[in-house]
């Protein structure tokens, strides 16, 4: 019943949600356990190929559709395909023998459970390696999770093996019992915080979309604004901050002449120069068409002009595709040095005005606002 309940909660997640990523595999997890339990549980009724062999495989294969969720979710090529269907074939051997050739619930047991831990750990290894720190809260959920479902095949291993089960599937010991019992919450358990992963990565992207720059990358306005605002209220007194504004120059003549696609390019190579020269508390942003910002920490106005400097040079050499050698990219730059009285508003104000009086002393050009 809990399982019918899991899926159907996926499958309106999934209406709501078509872009969660490894939702449909997590599905597919959930049905197969489902089929899985329903023909453990017809023992005596039908067959015992079915109610045996397929029925055992299904469990593997929840784990190894569990684990295609978990790599579709992280973005991992690591899906290991050819291992999991290895450990399904030598369970299959296995199963067909210690059902038909030598009837023993011990050794199918042992065999199961093998097999089912290599798989889990498995997972546990790709979500280990996979270092992305926006995810590292579920990750750690969902690690911990699996850790401890391995945990527990390793323990009904070794009870297995000194304690061997009753023959009578309809009515298990109580080691057993307790195993199979403990084996379906923590399934669901590793279910949800797989859920909770695809939900959180989804979120992530979201926020990604809503605060970086389509073309560029780079944070868009909006994530500007507000970043900065928290860093000029959090903004230590006596630390220099300078802020740049950079605006390419002759910008709609390129997109006339050459067309939106090279202006494109051009936008995008800007923006590969300056996150190229962003340091790890600086920030750049692509403020809105062909005019980017970038936030310098800690730096006296003569150096920040220096950076400046250097990065109006770097546009000239930049070699654009779609245009011509002899036409180069240049920009133009005002910066702004952070003073105590200063708004965000005040200190764009003053960047723009020494933008401002490059373009008109002829492009190509740094100019510093005063004080």
């Amino acid at each position: 019943m809990s399982l019918m309940v899991a899926i159907l909660g996926c499958l309106v997640i999934s209406r709501g949600r078509r872009e969660v990523r490894g939702l449909n595999w997590l599905i597919g997890t959930l049905c197969a356990a489902l089929v899985g339990a329903v023909l453990l549980s017809g023992r005596s009724r039908i067959p015992d190929f079915f109610s045996i062999v397929v029925a055992n495989e299904l469990m593997l294969a929840t784990l190894v559709l569990l684990h295609q969720a978990i790599a579709t979710i992280l973005g991992s090529s690591r899906r290991c395909l050819s291992l999991s269907m290895g450990l399904a074939g030598a369970l299959l051997i296995a199963l067909l023998h210690y059902t038909y050739v030598s009837n023993d619930l011990r050794a199918r047991l042992l065999a199961r459970t093998a097999a089912v831990t290599v798989q889990i750990l498995i997972s546990i290894v790709v979500l280990i390696r996979h270092k992305d720190p926006v995810l590292r809260s579920p990750i750690r959920v969902a690690s911990s999770a699996l850790a401890a479902y391995c945990t527990m095949q390793i323990t009904r291993f070794v009870f297995t093996l000194i304690w061997p089960p009753s023959p009578d599937l309809l009515h298990p010991d109580a080691v057993q019992a307790f195993f199979s019992f403990v084996n379906c919450i923590m399934g669901l358990s590793i279910c949800s915080a797989v859920l909770w992963l695809a939900l959180w990565s989804q979120r992530h992207e979201l926020q990604t979309l809503a605060f970086s720059d389509a073309l560029t990358g780079l944070m868009n306005r909006r994530a500007f604004d507000e970043t900065i605002e928290c860093e000029m209220r959090s903004h230590r007194r006596g630390e220099p901050l300078v802020l740049l504004l950079i605006d390419i120059d002759s910008f709609k003549a390129i997109n006339d002449e050459y067309g939106h696609p090279v202006g494109d390019e051009v936008i995008r190579q800007v923006g590969r120069v300056l996150q190229a020269n962003v340091r790890a508390d600086d920030m750049v942003s692509r403020y809105g068409g062909e005019e980017f910002v970038m936030l310098l920490h800690g730096l006296r106005p003569d150096r920040a002009e220096a950076i400046a400097e250097r990065l109006r040079m770097q546009m000239q050499i930049a070699g654009i595709a779609g245009l011509p050698e002899a036409i180069g990219v240049t920009v133009s730059i005002g910066l702004a040095v952070y003073d105590p009285g200063d708004t965000f508003a005040s200190l764009l104000k003053r960047s723009d005005d020494a933008l401002y009086c490059a373009k008109r002393s002829g492009r190509n050009r740094v100019s510093m606002a005063l004080v």
